[in-house]
């Protein structure tokens, strides 16, 4: 299953790699990729996006409706 998750106050490359970073500790995720503040996530079925907006969310990067 893929995600696709716009995100704000991305504004370096440190901190995409603190996305990628968090994103990938997150049981059942299997890649992460970034373009234009918009996340590319891939999980396997036991991950949910609710697990990977909050983690976000704490992160300081909520998503951008």
């Amino acid at each position: 299953m893929i995600h696709q998750i716009k995100v704000t106050n991305v504004s370096c490359d440190g901190c995409v790699n603190t996305i990628k970073t968090e994103l990938n500790k997150i049981d059942g995720v299997e890649n992460v990729s970034f373009d234009k503040s918009k996340l590319t996530v891939k999980v396997n079925s036991t991950t949910n996006r609710e697990t990977l907006t909050k983690t976000l969310l704490e992160l300081g990067y909520p998503e951008q409706n």
